[in-house]
């Protein structure tokens, strides 16, 4: 829940997070006389995109061949398209505008439409000689405004093919996070091969891991000079009901008067539906790695940072995971501090193709006697070939894994973990998911993507539920045939 009621004076942010210089040069004068001209008043974020969009080069043509703008949704992405396109009908280009869905498309098509002058429609003979205008065509999927001038503004799924036949000169891709293929880039492209001044322009908030298009246009961000990469986002290190980041991802808060009141219900919302990821891509406009609901939110974690060094280890306890494929371990190290938290660093991460078990086995065996470990926490199915190393270990598989799982979470969101050299444990999580089973209401902590291990955090998971065990810790057990914590 978010501490105050009424709202602090905060403006949405006008720059980007991200982005490249400020171009020297640019027609952004041109572009606010259009939108003033539509009845438009540009918020501040929109004239700093528009003069990105209309960045002039030293020949005169477009300083940035792709412009890629990602800011939460509900900003104001439409309103800055708008005078856009008019502006560039009006000097004779070729538009195509591209969406997952033809919804929004044709909604800014009606817009375009009836904002051109009737006068600016192409005129064609037909029979008997007569001229007559050529409006513009609604029917679905045929969408087409063609003017006198040779501008022309058509609408395109995002489906292969869909692009084809036509010469552009100006691409505007909505909803870039959706696309998981290249096949419409590259089809697109081809269009404007003919084209003397050729313009993508990419409109989108945060992706996914599977978002291969998008994260493919950011990976090239500084690195491409013809590319502006213009990120609206919350810093990394915000938690999600920081109103710091809302204004950082939110540029229209203060310039709409609703987005504050709809940030605030919506966090609400999916912090209560366990819908953070959402919220974190949409709202807040920063990646994750999946949609499914993460077991921590990253900045609980790091909340959870030792600022001061941690006790020593007195009666500790080691958490070990090995992912199936042998080719990755991880072994963690938890204790109760005298404070009452629980200290946790990373002990050993290995890798190999496969790991040599025998020799990481005997290792571990090694710092486990010397560190005076009193149990090791371990899954029979992947890490048996370890646990044979140990004296004392404890599988923790099935109801007591589940019940491992909602311990540390309830552990971490308390801020009762400290933790330094556990960097690992915090990449885990951020692929670490929750795996809710409907009849008992328990969950565990699972792959959020199976091609990525998670072996540090299954450690770290195994570790604290045999150290939140210990006489005093706060953390009583209950019995086992319960089922609950």
């Amino acid at each position: 829940m978010l501490a105050d009621t009424e709202f602090p004076l905060l403006v949405g942010r006008p720059k980007p997070r991200i982005a490249p210089p400020v171009p020297v040069r640019s027609d952004v004068a041109a572009f606010r006389r259009t939108a003033e001209g539509m009845g438009i008043e540009l918020m501040p974020w929109q004239e700093t995109a528009a003069r990105y969009l209309t960045a002039i080069g030293p020949e005169g043509r477009h300083l940035y061949r792709e412009v890629c703008i990602v800011v939460a949704r509900q900003n104001g992405k439409t309103h800055l398209m708008k005078p856009l396109i008019i502006a560039s009908l009006r000097e004779g280009k070729r538009i195509m505008h591209i969406a997952q869905t033809r919804v929004l498309p044709q909604v800014m098509f009606g817009i375009i439409a009836s904002s051109l002058e009737e006068g600016l429609f192409l005129r064609r003979r037909g029979k008997g000689g007569k001229m007559h205008t050529i409006w513009p065509r609604y029917g679905s999927g045929q969408e087409e405004i063609l003017l006198a001038n040779g501008g022309s503004y058509r609408i395109a799924a995002a489906s292969r093919g869909s692009a084809r036949g036509h010469t552009n000169d100006i691409v505007i891709i909505d909803e870039l996070r959706e696309m998981e293929s290249d096949a419409i880039i590259g089809d697109t492209e081809s269009t404007m091969i003919a084209s003397d001044d050729p313009q993508f322009i990419y409109l989108s908030n945060a992706g996914t891991d599977d978002s291969i298009v998008l994260n493919e246009v950011r990976g090239r961000a500084g690195n491409d000079a013809s590319l502006a990469y213009l990120e609206w986002s919350a810093a990394p290190e915000r938690s999600t009901d920081d109103r710091d980041g809302w204004v950082e991802a939110n540029p229209a808060y203060g310039h709409i008067e609703s987005v504050g009141r709809s940030l605030e219900a919506l966090h609400r919302r999916h912090t209560l539906a366990g819908t953070v990821a959402t919220f974190e891509t949409e709202n807040l406009c920063r990646w994750v790695n999946t949609m499914r609901e993460p077991l921590v939110v990253p900045s609980v974690w790091i909340d959870c940072k030792a600022d001061e060094p941690l006790t020593d280890a007195a009666r500790p306890f080691m958490g070990v995971s090995m992912d199936p494929a042998g080719k990755r371990a991880s072994a963690v190290l938890a204790w109760m501090q005298s404070d009452q938290t629980i200290g946790l660093r990373v002990l050993r991460e290995a890798v190999g193709n496969p790991i040599d078990t025998d020799l990481l086995g005997a290792d571990l065996r090694d710092l486990a006697k010397s560190l005076k470990v009193q149990m090791v926490g371990f899954d029979p199915l992947t890490d048996a070939e370890l646990a044979r190393f140990f004296p004392k270990s404890e599988p923790v598989t099935g109801q007591k894994y589940a019940n491992a799982s909602s311990r540390f979470v309830a552990t971490v969101e308390a801020r009762k973990v400290r933790w330094q050299d556990a960097a690992s444990v915090g990449d885990d999580l951020t692929w670490t998911a929750r795996k809710e089973h409907d009849e008992s209401g328990s969950f565990q902590a699972v792959r959020a993507d199976d091609a990525r291990p998670i072996n540090a955090a299954l450690a770290a998971i195994r570790a604290v539920w045999l150290a939140s065990g210990q006489k005093g810790a706060g953390f009583k057990r209950k019995p086992q045939s319960m089922g609950v914590i």
